[in-house]
């Protein structure tokens, strides 16, 4: 046999062997045509996807390895092969989930007066795009409904404000070719989560004969509004409660803002303010958890006015504590006077009010943690945010890839089952296993609480980053001119 030439598709190759005494020729290929294997170029596809890489990326992994890359053509087939897959995938995956918390709420007694089960979700949405607060111009967001409690995803949609196909057409005012357009969107950027999350309080009886009547979330957008507007149950009102992280993250943040502020007050007092905005935080969280262990109906009522009593405990007027929080026998300062007469007092007690009529939430104790870990996920998938996926619909792809991930620790078994009715390879249940193993193992320390220790630096000034770092000596020239100016606006303003 001798090998006249190579057949290379993609990541396979075939070898054209021909018999020297028969003339017979053959193509014999590196991967077995009739495997039920996943492909080796779907699967290079779908690795780069999955660890947030494209074409590129793959290119130049496989140019590094001096293996000839797959083309662009090859690589977009393949990748419309696996987003189709993935969708399947992970509507499956939600519907399982959707299934599951139903009849946890079932077996909780969680049934509306109509026979659906009520279930508490979590929900938040992401973007393709980092904002930096400022900056909402994603040509592409998504939006999570995650239940309370199996904390995985039973809702995900997607909205996408840009086609590249055809926005290209249409520059060249000429129509568009046969495409499948992703394009669903023409509002703004800010306004895709309330959007998705109206769309799946809309059809969850639809789809999963559930109603949603508890809603979890950050507080940032106006979801709540649109779902109240939307009136998705008719007579039946969803209630809001606030992520109690978010709660306190802004509560410290606006009395940062006001000890910032050289407006509100004197310096001293500003001090004295900051560095009791922790103290004033651990208070308010031990008066949490001292008057949620009492099964109270005025619980709301009690929290309320204990969080509007913080200040005064914390800055040394005891008047209105109770005793079983307060322990008045330290002989601190009453700064109180000094704060009323500054006007400053008022200002925090705006800031503490806002947590206040917080209330329920807080007693609540709720979290979005479960959604947020869900968008770090599909963070992942788009490569963290700095690369652009959203030109050709590859964006609704890896969100359904984050929610595989996500809801099925097994994300490679799930796809490969789906598309070949058949288990994938050993190193990948290998692999899966390790990490299975891994998560049981973090769970085991992680139930047994201790105290971590501070990762944080300590408070003085960093020598070697920032603004007092150090800076090598001026040279003679510099320092002598920087002498003079000196000299003369000394001399200027006497």
């Amino acid at each position: 046999m001798k090998v006249m030439s190579e057949v290379r598709k993609g990541l396979n190759s075939g070898i054209s062997m021909k018999c020297e005494m028969c003339n017979f020729q053959e193509i014999i290929w590196t991967e077995d045509p009739h495997n039920e294997k996943m492909p080796v170029n779907t699967a290079a596809v779908s690795g780069i996807m999955k660890i947030g890489g494209g074409f590129a990326n793959l290119e130049e992994f496989l140019s590094t390895l001096d293996i000839p890359p797959l083309s662009s053509k090859t690589y977009q087939k393949e990748h419309n092969t696996i987003a189709t897959a993935w969708e399947k995938v992970a509507e499956r995956e939600m519907y399982s989930a959707a299934m599951e918390e139903k009849q946890l709420a079932v077996q909780a007694g969680e049934i509306g007066p109509d026979g659906f089960p009520t279930l508490t979700v979590v929900v938040d949405g992401c973007w393709a795009k980092r904002s930096y607060r400022n900056n909402y111009s994603s040509l592409s967001g998504a939006a999570a409904i995650v239940g309370f409690r199996t904390k995985k995803v039973i809702y995900m949609g997607v909205r996408n404000r840009y086609r590249m196909v055809c926005s290209r057409a249409a520059a060249a005012n000429e129509q568009a070719g046969r495409h499948c357009c992703s394009k669903n969107w023409h509002g703004s950027s800010s306004s895709m989560e309330a959007n998705i999350i109206q769309e799946g309080f809309m059809n969850s009886v639809a789809m999963y004969g559930i109603k949603y009547t508890k809603i979890i979330g950050d507080g940032d957008s106006n979801v709540y509004k649109t779902i109240l507007d939307s009136r998705p149950y008719d007579a039946l009102q969803v209630e809001k409660l606030e992520c109690k992280n978010h709660l306190f993250r802004n509560f410290c943040l606006k009395l940062k803002d006001l000890v910032k502020d050289s407006k509100v007050g004197p310096i001293i007092l500003r001090k004295c303010l900051g560095k009791n905005i922790l103290r004033l935080r651990k208070f308010i969280f031990s008066v949490i958890a001292s008057i949620a262990k009492n099964k109270n109906l005025n619980n709301y009522s009690i929290l309320q006015k204990q969080i509007l009593n913080a200040p005064y405990h914390i800055f040394g007027d005891h008047t209105k504590c109770l005793d079983c929080l307060c322990d008045d026998d330290k002989k601190e300062k009453n700064w109180i006077p000094d704060l009323l007469e500054s006007g400053l007092m008022y200002k925090v007690m705006h800031v503490v009010s806002n947590l206040a009529d917080n209330s329920k939430s807080l007693l609540f104790s709720a979290n979005n943690n479960c959604v947020e870990q869900f968008n770090s996920i599909v963070a992942k998938f788009i490569g963290g945010k700095r690369i652009n996926f959203c030109l050709r619909g590859s964006y609704l792809a890896r969100c359904s890839g984050a929610v595989i991930s996500h809801n099925a620790r097994s994300f490679m078994s799930s796809v490969h089952k789906n598309m070949y009715n058949t288990s994938p390879g050993n190193f990948v249940k290998s692999i899966e296993r390790k990490r299975e193993n891994d998560i049981l193992r973090r769970k085991k320390k992680t139930s047994r609480r201790r105290c971590r220790k501070s990762l944080l630096l300590d408070k003085k000034s960093n020598k070697n980053y920032g603004v007092s770092a150090q800076k090598p000596d001026l040279s003679e020239s510099t320092f002598s001119q920087k002498k003079r100016m000196a000299s003369f606006y000394s001399s200027s303003i006497r």
